[in-house]
């Protein structure tokens, strides 16, 4: 009997990816080079961070739009050079052995992950930054990674970057339930769907692997919901807590994504 595919469809059944939501970001601070390292340690078959641009066009790893909740800085990530943001401390936050951590460029991101897959989503919101699709395809055409995935709420930036990088792998992220999730991937040529877990049903699975589309859900911490996600056969779940998830997958005897390095 062969081994099922990780993530993998149509085959049944389906293994689906350990997506470390932001790095390992229950253990560190989240979308910093500690939170990666650690999802690495630990066995991941992906990555999953979040990039916004820098005042001189650089996209750079963090969640918010503001450098308050997860830095020593204060005010829009946009209003600040790569050289400035580099001096924010994005790890104290969280915890004292994480003094120091930085805000790192994407580049140096896909650098450090060069060993999983990497899902960047493109934040363009609260303000739109019409240069964003251009210089995050540039980063990623010059670092030549072999696995990154592009994933944005901004379903016309995921249309903008498959021009630049026709071969790119897109994902469409949506949080309310949309009339045709299948239609909002069609739309923005994607071949993977973001559903919020709370939107995610057999149904949709069934309908979106016959549509071609494989689905990866987020965000899924507790042990009782990560069972249930994986019972109904999605492609991929994001988690903070990636030990957990393949704590689940282990118990049911699937195989697990070895950690790097090992």
């Amino acid at each position: 009997m062969s081994t099922p595919a990780r993530g993998a469809a149509p085959a049944r059944p389906i293994v689906p990816q350990v997506i470390a939501h932001r790095g390992a970001s229950a253990e560190a601070p989240e979308n910093t080079a500690a939170a990666f390292r650690r999802a690495l340690a630990i066995g991941v078959d992906a990555v999953e961070l979040d990039v916004h641009l820098s005042a001189d066009g650089e996209p750079v790893v963090i969640h918010d739009h503001l450098l308050d909740r997860t830095t020593d800085g204060r005010g829009p990530v946009g209003a600040f050079s790569l050289a400035a943001l580099r001096q924010r401390d994005a790890g104290r936050w969280f915890g004292e052995p994480f003094t120091g951590e930085r805000i790192l460029p994407l580049a140096e991101a896909l650098d450090l992950l060069r060993g999983v897959r990497v899902i960047v989503e493109v934040k363009n919101a609260p303000v739109a930054n019409p240069g964003v699709a251009g210089r995050v395809a540039a980063v990623i055409r010059e670092a030549a990674h072999p696995a990154v995935a592009v994933s944005s709420f901004d379903h016309p930036v995921l249309v903008e970057i498959k021009k630049q990088l026709p071969s790119l792998e897109t994902a469409v992220l949506y949080v309310a339930r949309p009339v045709n999730p299948l239609r909002l991937a069609q739309d923005a040529g994607a071949a993977v769907l973001h559903p919020h877990w709370a939107m995610l049903t057999p149904d949709l699975i069934t309908s979106a692997h016959a549509a071609g589309l494989r689905v990866e859900t987020w965000v899924v911490d507790e042990p009782e919901d990560l069972q249930r996600i994986v019972a109904m056969g999605s492609d991929g779940v994001m988690t903070n807590r990636p030990e957990r998830l393949r704590n689940v997958l282990a118990g049911l005897g699937y195989p697990l994504p070895r950690p790097v390095g090992s």
